[in-house]
């Protein structure tokens, strides 16, 4: 008799466990769905130089925005859904981290010193955003030398990513814009 009791226990518990299991994953989704809006990411002062070049830029609401892409579409790697998780966690920590403690590090003209003379930094965007939309590279009509250029990154002929030669896709001219955000920063000052 004492086994049997045992047995259905054992049942009980695990059962327990699976629905504590099921009900922590959806919730978990449901984090995860509601820190993937554009809104969600735009709500830190730190991000509205970002926020204001991606609505001007081609994925973002410009009429020139052909396709609206939100900011996990690029800035979260596309790979498998357990590498999105973890680089969703660890961004959103640093990003927290540098909003309450790092202030004086998230200026413009910081920003602008660390880019001078560059095009953003690629590993800032992932590979894996572009290709999830952007399957077809050598689509039928497009320019000869966009044929050869996107045939040679198909073969793995060059070393260049998608940002390398649409750098200005996802926020324009960053630079250009955060420039002329200290500029106008530093006049505000001398007032």
């Amino acid at each position: 008799m004492h086994c049997r009791e045992q047995k259905g226990g054992t049942f009980i518990g695990l059962l327990i466990g699976i629905c504590i299991t099921i009900i922590l994953a959806l919730l978990a989704g449901a984090q995860v769905r509601s820190t993937n809006k554009i809104s969600f990411c735009a709500s830190c002062h730190e991000m509205q130089p970002f926020y204001k070049t991606w609505q001007m830029a081609a994925h973002g609401t410009s009429k020139m925005g052909v396709i609206r892409a939100k900011c996990a579409d690029c800035h979260l790697p596309h790979k498998s859904f357990m590498g999105y998780l973890i680089a969703k966690v660890r961004f959103g920590i640093n990003d927290y981290w540098a909003h309450y403690f790092r202030k004086t590090e998230t200026l413009p003209s910081t920003w602008i010193a660390e880019w001078e003379g560059t095009k953003p930094k690629a590993h800032k965007g992932y590979e894996s955003g572009c290709k999830e939309c952007h399957k077809n590279l050598v689509a039928p009509n497009i320019p000869l030398k966009a044929f050869k250029a996107h045939r040679a990154y198909t073969l793995g002929e060059t070393d260049k990513t998608c940002i390398s030669c649409h750098h200005m896709v996802g926020h324009g001219d960053l630079l250009a814009f955060m420039r002329e955000k200290v500029k106008k920063e530093k006049t505000k000052i001398r007032r």
